[in-house]
C-alpha cells in the first residue's frame, strides 16, 4: 500500500509540474498575442527629433515561422531569393522611404533666339520608382521629384560547419536589400543590446 501511495504522489507531483510547465508556455503565447494585437491596432508614429531629422516608430510584431510565411509572403520571397533558411531567421524589418524634391532654379543657354514666342516647356519622365516632372519657363526650372524605396532587413543566424553538419552559431548576420534600382545602399548597422 505504501508503495502504492508513494507512486501515486510521485505521479501527481509528475503531473503538477508539467501543468505549470505547459500553463507557463500558455501565459507566454498569451502575452505574445497580447502584444501582437497592439501592435497591429497601432498607428505608425511620425515624428521630428530635437536635431529636426525625421523619424518613425513603431511596435514589435513577434511572429511563429508559420504566421511569417502567411503574413508576409514577400519578405518570404525576399529570404529565398537570399538563399537563407526560414528557421534561422532572428529578426526581418521592412522599412518604405519616399523622397520628394522640388527645385527651382535658373536655366542658361548658350544659343539665344530673338523675335520667337516665349514657350512654356513642360517635361515629366517617370518609372517604378521616380517620377520626374517640372516646367521651364523663361529660363526658371520648376520641377519636381519624387523617388520611393522599399528597405528589407533580414536578420539571421549562420551556424557552424564541421563536415556536413551544421550546429550552434558561428555569427549573426543582416542582410539588406532595397527594391529600387536607383538607390544604393551606402551604410548600414546592426547592434543588439546584451541583456
Amino acid at each position: 500500500m505504501r508503495k502504492f501511495l508513494f507512486i501515486a504522489l510521485v505521479l501527481l507531483i509528475g503531473a503538477n509540474i508539467f501543468l505549470f510547465k505547459r500553463l507557463d508556455s500558455v501565459k507566454k503565447e498569451r502575452d505574445r498575442l497580447d502584444s501582437n494585437q497592439a501592435a497591429l491596432l497601432s498607428d505608425v508614429e511620425h515624428y521630428k527629433t530635437e536635431s529636426g531629422k525625421n523619424a518613425t516608430s513603431v511596435l514589435r510584431l513577434e511572429l511563429t515561422k508559420n504566421e511569417l510565411e502567411k503574413k508576409n509572403k514577400g519578405l518570404t520571397k525576399t529570404v529565398d531569393d537570399l538563399n537563407i533558411k526560414l528557421k534561422r531567421i532572428q529578426a526581418a524589418t521592412t522599412t518604405a522611404t519616399k523622397t520628394e524634391i522640388e527645385i527651382k532654379t535658373e536655366v542658361r543657354d548658350s544659343i539665344v533666339y530673338r523675335n520667337q514666342l516665349d514657350t512654356l516647356s513642360n517635361f515629366r519622365w517617370r518609372d517604378s520608382w521616380i517620377d520626374l516632372m517640372g516646367t521651364i519657363d523663361k529660363g526658371v526650372l520648376s520641377a519636381k521629384i519624387e523617388s520611393a524605396d522599399t528597405l528589407h532587413h533580414i536578420i539571421h543566424k549562420i551556424p557552424k560547419k564541421f563536415l556536413f553538419f551544421r550546429f550552434g552559431v558561428k555569427a549573426i548576420k543582416m542582410e539588406v536589400v532595397n527594391s529600387n534600382p536607383h538607390n544604393k545602399i551606402t551604410y548600414t548597422e546592426y547592434i543588439e543590446l546584451k541583456k
